[in-house]
């Protein structure tokens, strides 16, 4: 590493570092934020989770926003992460 005589070295991260990392799920439409889920630290996702505490908060703050037509014509774009692949996803999706 090429460091001129005046500047100081680059700090270098541990590597531990990484560990703090958290996800943070993030749901929007045409007018702003609808909802900003952040997963618990040392925690994963697993579909119980996300069809528990983050689908019924979707659905619940979509309900705030749009009480006449409700979820009925929403269209999610999800990724194919294990999560939103299980049974108990789609089957929560679907009603």
């Amino acid at each position: 590493m090429w460091v001129d005589g005046q500047g100081d070295r680059p700090v270098v991260l541990r590597p531990g570092f990484q560990s703090r990392k958290r996800m943070c799920m993030v749901f929007f439409n045409y007018s702003g934020l609808i909802v900003v889920d952040i997963l618990p630290q040392y925690t994963t996702m697993t579909a119980t989770y996300y069809v528990q505490n983050v689908l019924s908060e979707l659905k619940s703050a979509i309900n705030e926003q749009r009480p006449k037509v409700s979820t009925s014509r929403i269209l999610l774009l999800n990724d194919n992460a294990g999560p939103h692949k299980t049974r108990a996803t789609t089957q929560s999706l679907r009603s």
